[in-house]
């Protein structure tokens, strides 16, 4: 199965620069199964940019696609009015989602009519012109579209939620966002749900000292009872998901760091990533980050990371720098989102003129150090082996880091 992840954030958008790089869209995400069937995850407002990406394929209206809904809070249904496809003759979408746990609207129905009514919306669902057949969900449901199985469970969050488990002979995907963990019978049907799956998705909104404190009750998790819910169940990969609106890039990346000590295989979901998931393993990708123009320069450097309590130290080549990252040439592959420090030696003068004396507050003479998180990484077919690996330097607007418990250790390619 392959997973394209185009909303990332919990509650509400966030534009910041300081969240750029995770993304600032409401949950979207586009799986599609062995035979390219396609399955969209909730209608945040990543959903808008699924929707162009979709008809720009397409030479006519032809859409085949399901539309799976958790539950109707807006974070995951507020960008379907401004998903294009539902607007052309010839598209067909099926959709589900659990009965709303509400007076009003008490349908899935009701949900999407209220959705394109005044005062909240100028278009009415008559404008509506693709083929959309709605079916509700119990909350234990069971059921296969093409070759994929797909079973649900009940999740604890306020008016209920509903988590997805996808499943076929090549892959097992769960997405259970929206969960806070307490509820003993909800908990167990989860962990249920999720034992032995290939990938995990899972509800990380929330410092464990927040959701203990000011936030109980409000229906989500942290990245500890995901790391520790992964762990327990057996699952092969994390990804963290449903970022606190005002969670800045660096503070996701130090909380990957902290999860990948109870569970090895996490990583934070971003807008734009991309997992190709089989039984042997999760492959990651990323968009491109970069920010500005590089410059070529060619040096040789070392990376150096923490690994099983080392500090480890390889020989590396700076291909091109900026002042926001860097792209490298190295033997070896590393993982997304891991935290390293990139060594560039300098000329003897460190700059200064050939006469003057070296400042005794040098940490290091010589040697130019920047601390980063790796952003990219693939195999270059043309440098007998080699990796490229891209570094993003965090900026000066994010927040100072704190400690850095160990990374997830570091893996040779076998590309």
């Amino acid at each position: 199965m392959e997973l394209t992840f185009w909303g990332v954030r919990g509650s509400v958008p966030s534009p910041e620069r300081d969240a750029w790089r995770y993304g600032g869209n409401t949950p979207c995400l586009e799986l599609r199964d062995h035979d390219g069937q396609l399955f969209i995850l909730d209608a945040g407002t990543g959903i808008r940019d699924l929707g162009r990406h979709l008809l720009a394929q397409l030479a006519q209206p032809n859409l085949r696609a399901n539309l799976l809904f958790t539950h109707y809070h807006w974070d995951h249904v507020q960008g379907l009015p401004f998903f294009e496809p539902v607007y052309f003759e010839g598209n067909h979408i099926n959709v589900f989602g659990p009965r709303p746990q509400a007076a009003a609207p008490s349908s899935l129905a009701g949900v999407i009519h209220s959705l394109f009514r005044a005062p909240f919306f100028p278009v009415a669902t008559s404008a509506l012109k693709s083929n959309l057949p709605l079916q509700e969900l119990d909350w234990a449901s069971d059921f296969t579209l093409g070759q994929t199985r797909i079973r649900t469970c009940r999740t604890n969050h306020p008016q209920g939620a509903m988590a997805y488990r996808f499943e076929n002979r090549h892959a097992a995907i769960v997405y259970a966002t929206d969960h806070e963990p307490g509820h003993a019978d909800f908990d167990q049907g989860l962990r249920q749900l999720a034992r032995g799956a290939d990938l995990l998705i899972s509800d990380a909104q929330y410092r464990p000292e927040e959701l203990g404190a000011q936030k109980a009750g409000w229906g989500h998790g942290s990245w500890k009872a995901s790391a520790e819910l992964a762990r327990a169940v057996g699952v092969k990969n994390l990804v963290l998901f449903h970022h606190e609106p005002v969670r800045t890039d660096l503070e996701i990346d130090q909380i990957v760091v902290q999860a990948r000590e109870i569970f090895p295989a996490t990583w934070a979901a971003q807008e734009g990533m991309r997992v190709q998931v089989t039984r042997r393993e999760a492959r990651f990708s990323t968009r491109s980050h970069r920010l500005s123009p590089r410059a070529p320069v060619h040096l040789p450097a070392h990376l150096e990371v923490q690994t099983n309590g080392h500090r480890v130290r390889e020989a590396v080549r700076v291909e091109n720098l900026s002042l926001q990252g860097a792209y490298l040439l190295s033997p070896h592959g590393y993982e997304l989102q891991q935290p390293v420090e990139v060594a560039v030696p300098l000329p003897e003068t460190n700059g200064r003129g050939a006469d003057e004396p070296r400042r005794a507050a040098d940490p290091e003479p010589g040697v130019l150090r920047l601390q980063g998180y790796v952003v990219r990484t693939e195999p270059l077919t043309t440098n007998g082996g080699w990796m490229g690996v891209g570094v993003l330097f965090p900026g000066s607007r994010e927040t100072e880091p704190g400690p850095q418990p160990q990374p997830h250790p570091l893996k040779p390619t076998t590309d």
